[in-house]
């Protein structure tokens, strides 16, 4: 039976090996999950262990649990792969948070182009604090449910021309449809025999539902990013970073 797994911030027992949940965790084992005293629950937080406790009280709807074990573990992957994501509709943009994060991306970081459905405003790069918060809540969750042991990272939206000088300094491919000559299993093939001493990090940045622009295609490349495509089909933005992501596991993860 899968023991339900949540991220706390910070984990501090007491010298009895005891922990007072937070309300929403408590809420959500209390009345949701209908936990019950003696159920065991796991926690993590980011640092490379879990810890695997019993609830042992339920007062005032806060939830007491005693550690019954701390366990290593590393199922990070060796290939360290950021996501910059256009800012599509949202609920395809939550749907490449999730998935994304089930996969493995270490983070991610929105922006807006040229053709982004939303475009924020430049001087304040803001999309609302609620919007973060969810989006926040998502990975966390995601994270919770595949097993893994860490958070990715959540940037604030940038412009495509911060995109590409932040994404210079490290290997990087541009998804563009109309590529014609490359795609992406032989950038990976590139980059898997040219490789430098240790270089395990990839940056893949997925453009909106227009897809990029020519000027914007010329712009990366002209800081360095390869322009690589999935194939012939016309993909969502959601599923280029899904497919994307993926075949960089595949591709990669048994060579570094």
């Amino acid at each position: 039976m899968q023991i339900n797994r949540f991220y706390l911030d910070q984990i501090v027992f007491d010298q009895f090996g005891i922990q007072k949940l937070p309300g929403d965790i408590s809420k959500q084992l209390i009345y949701v999950l209908r936990s019950q005293i003696n159920d065991q629950v796991v926690l993590f937080d980011g640092t490379g262990y879990e810890y695997r406790v019993q609830i042992i009280d339920v007062s005032n709807k806060i939830c007491s649990v005693k550690l019954l074990e701390k366990v290593s573990i590393d199922y990070q992957n060796k290939i360290h792969v950021t996501i910059f994501l256009s800012l599509i509709k949202q609920n395809r943009f939550e749907n490449a948070l999730q998935k994304c994060t089930e996969l493995g991306a270490v983070a991610f970081v929105p922006f807006y182009s040229s053709r982004s459905k939303y475009q924020l405003d430049k001087e304040s790069s803001s999309i609302g604090k609620n919007k973060i918060v969810r989006w926040e809540s998502i990975i966390k969750e995601a994270s919770e449910q595949c097993g893994r042991s860490d958070i990715p990272n959540l940037f604030d939206p940038i412009s495509f021309e911060l995109v590409c000088k932040k994404a210079q300094d490290s290997f990087s491919i541009i998804l563009w449809e109309n590529e014609q000559k490359t795609n992406l299993k032989s950038i990976l093939k590139g980059f898997r025999d040219d490789r430098k001493d240790n270089e395990s990090s990839i940056n893949i940045i997925v453009g909106p539902e227009g897809g990029f622009s020519p000027d914007e295609i010329m712009f990366a490349s002209n800081k360095g990013i390869k322009s690589g495509s999935l194939g012939n089909l016309i993909l969502r933005s959601e599923t280029a970073a899904i497919s994307a992501i993926s075949n960089i596991f595949y591709e990669l993860s048994e060579t570094i």
